[in-house]
């Protein structure tokens, strides 16, 4: 490898710039001849059985050399992530910047990577926040008649269910409660985002906006209707879409990254059991979803959820834990 430079990027990037000399490169054009040779349609021969002088007449020598550039690169590309220690995430940006028989091979490589996260002390904002007065969990009469008026008309039986409207009074106690403290789990995460210097290279919030989308899209078509005509009665194009959301796909990759670095820093980790138990609900409910992603998806809901209890917990100097 000749004259290999790696730049910084203000966006959570890397440019990676040098030249594979010549001999080096010159050993992948046996390889490159074979796929091409594989694939070629030359009157008169097999596939495969394409003399060499034929088949770069056939294809042309920059097509070949191209061909050699691609399987160098894909050999070269992890090595130089590797040995240089990069923490390269997505897909890499390759520009060939020379190109020639008999020459060195120049490139240049722009690739995101994983953002680096500056905690600030996340267990002073959360004794901060919850410091603050409890939010009293109240449900009024009128609330619990509503509930039942609507179930009534919906000709719901509740026939089956002892003292219903004291029933229907815990629930919304309960959903009130969970309220309440996802609440206060968004006052901690966004003040611990404000006082995080993390910069977002653009796949990852691509990548999140994607997600997001393939999120609705999925929801609007559960329910039977077409994800062209739901855009269509909201006068908004996918790209519009994308606009609106992309604030809360930058909160959702912070929050994540936040999450895992105080995981990672206090050692919090899940018990293998609870991630064994619930991975096997989830997967009666999803067989055909691989098991793997399935333990690896309840593994980090479960860490995040150590790592709000471990928020919760901090408490001021004499309040009660």
């Amino acid at each position: 490898m000749d004259k290999l430079e790696i730049k910084s990027l203000p966006t959570s990037e890397v440019e990676i710039s040098g030249e594979l000399g010549a001999p080096e490169f010159t050993k992948f054009r046996g390889a490159a001849i074979n796929h091409l040779n594989e694939h070629a349609k030359v009157d008169g021969f097999r596939s495969g059985k394409v003399p060499e002088s034929v088949l770069v007449k056939h294809v042309g020598e920059e097509t070949v050399l191209m061909k050699m550039a691609e399987l160098a690169l894909q050999e070269l590309y992890p090595k130089i992530v590797e040995e240089q220690k990069i923490d390269a995430i997505g897909r890499p940006e390759i520009t060939i910047t020379k190109l020639a028989k008999d020459n060195p091979l120049g490139f240049k490589i722009k690739t995101a990577v994983a953002p680096e996260v500056k905690l600030p002390d996340y267990a002073v904002i959360a004794k901060e926040e919850n410091s603050k007065p409890v939010e009293i969990v109240a449900v009024e009469e009128k609330e619990v008649g509503k509930v039942l008026e609507e179930l009534e008309q919906n000709k719901a039986d509740l026939s089956k269910i002892e003292n219903p409207r004291e029933k229907i009074r815990e629930n919304l106690i309960k959903e009130k409660e969970y309220k309440a403290k996802d609440k206060k789990r968004l006052a901690i995460i966004e003040k611990i985002i404000a006082d995080s210097p993390i910069v977002l290279p653009p796949i990852l919030v691509e990548s999140e906006l994607d997600r997001m989308m393939a999120e609705l899209q999925s929801d609007i078509e559960r329910v039977g209707l077409k994800f062209d005509d739901y855009l269509t009665h909201l006068k908004k194009t996918v790209a519009e879409m994308r606009d609106t959301w992309r604030n809360e796909a930058e909160k959702r990759i912070k929050t994540s990254l936040i999450l895992d670095q105080i995981a990672t820093t206090e050692k919090l980790e899940p018990k293998n059991e609870e991630v064994e138990t619930e991975a096997k609900h989830l997967l009666a409910h999803y067989p055909n979803v691989p098991p793997e992603r399935i333990a690896l998806h309840v593994k980090s809901m479960l860490k995040n959820e150590e790592v709000w209890k471990f928020l919760e917990a901090q408490k001021s100097d004499g309040a009660e834990a």
